[in-house]
């Protein structure tokens, strides 16, 4: 019998296929907006923090891309994080954040929290 490539060859394989890319997957963490987010935004700042992880700046600024890109970022204060440039032409609300923010970083959902202030640990 044949096999296609990529496909697992017992079910016991195929577990730890998805046990692996699980590992990957951040159930939940945590989101804090500096501004108020509206239903199309022109720039978003806030913090963000994985399980078990520090508090990270977010920023999100409009730019001439064709898709979004996320740039990890360290500042001078040793803070991290990440500056997502975002196509002018796409909308940008909270929706489109936490979408670009999960595929980049592998977090399924995020919860609002009171985080610190992105200017305060930049």
């Amino acid at each position: 019998m044949l096999q296609a490539e990529g496909v697992a060859a017992s079910r016991a394989e195929h577990e730890q296929r998805i046990a692996a890319a699980l590992e990957h997957i951040v159930l939940c963490a945590e989101i804090s907006y500096d501004l108020v987010m509206s239903d199309d935004m022109d720039f978003v700042e806030g913090t963000y923090r994985l399980p078990g992880g520090e508090w990270q700046v977010l920023i999100v600024s409009r730019d001439v891309v064709p898709m979004p890109e996320v740039l990890p970022q360290r500042w001078v204060s040793g803070a991290s994080g990440v500056l997502i440039r975002y196509p002018r032409s796409d909308r940008l609300d909270r929706a489109a954040v936490e979408r670009v923010l999960s595929t980049a970083l592998g977090v399924w959902r995020w919860v609002d929290a009171r985080g610190p202030d992105s200017m305060r640990l930049r």
